[in-house]
């Protein structure tokens, strides 16, 4: 099982944040909308998706210092 952490956005257009343990993202999902049917469903990430994130931001970002934008 893999922790997830979801952003959900509840019905006033708040956002919060939500964990989950799943087997995969697919069913992560269908755990959340279970248990929150009210609201809808921002972003959902695995410890291993948010490196890949970081990572991906990390390059960009040392790109756009060599390119001297």
């Amino acid at each position: 099982m893999i922790k997830f952490h979801a952003v959900l956005i509840d019905e006033t257009g708040c956002e919060f944040g939500a964990d989950v343990e799943a087997k995969d993202h697919a069913d992560a999902r269908d755990q959340l909308r279970e248990r929150y049917p009210e609201s809808r469903i921002d972003d959902v990430a695995s410890p291993q998706d948010a490196i890949d994130r970081h990572n991906r931001r990390m390059e960009r970002l040392l790109y756009e210092m060599d390119m001297d934008f």
